[in-house]
C-alpha cells in the first residue's frame, strides 16, 4: 500500500467517523499497523533472479536480476540491481542498470546509474555516475 494510499484511508476514516476522538485514533492506528513498517533487507551474499513485490521498504545489499515492484526501495553501495524498479520511493547509492519508474527518485554521489529513468521529483548528489534517458512523468 503506497503512502498515497495510507492517506486516503486515514482522511476518509477521520471524515466518516462521527463518534469521540478516542474511536478515530484508534481507527487511524489499526489502518496505520496494516502498514509494513519494518524493512525487508536482501543481504550481501544474496543473489536473485526473479521478480520481487513488497508494501513495505525493501534494502538491497546484494546483486538483484529481474523486476522489483515496491513503496520504498533502498539500494545501497554494496548492492547492484540489472532490471526494473517500480516505485514511489527510489534511493540508489549502488549500481544500477536498466528501467526505473518512480515518483521520487534519489540519486546519492557515489551511486553509478545506467539506463531509462521516469521520475516526479528527481535529486542527483555531485559525484554521481548516471548514463539514461530521463522522462518526467
Amino acid at each position: 500500500m503506497s503512502i498515497s494510499n495510507i492517506r486516503a484511508k486515514l482522511n476518509q476514516v477521520s471524515s466518516t467517523q462521527t463518534s469521540s476522538n478516542g474511536e478515530v485514533v484508534s481507527k487511524k492506528l489499526d489502518v496505520l499497523t496494516n502498514f509494513k513498517s519494518t524493512p525487508t533487507i536482501l543481504s550481501r551474499d544474496l543473489k536473485i533472479q526473479g521478480e520481487i513485490f513488497s508494501a513495505g521498504v525493501i534494502e538491497i545489499e546484494g546483486n538483484i536480476n529481474g523486476t522489483i515492484n515496491g513503496n520504498s526501495v533502498i539500494l545501497r553501495e554494496e548492492g547492484a540491481i540489472f532490471g526494473t524498479v517500480f516505485a514511489e520511493n527510489f534511493s540508489i547509492r549502488g549500481k544500477f542498470e536498466g528501467t526505473i519508474k518512480a515518483k521520487n527518485i534519489s540519486i546519492a554521489s557515489k551511486a553509478k546509474v545506467t539506463g531509462d529513468i521516469e521520475y516526479d521529483i528527481l535529486s542527483v548528489e555531485d559525484g554521481a555516475y548516471i548514463d539514461g534517458h530521463f522522462k518526467k512523468a
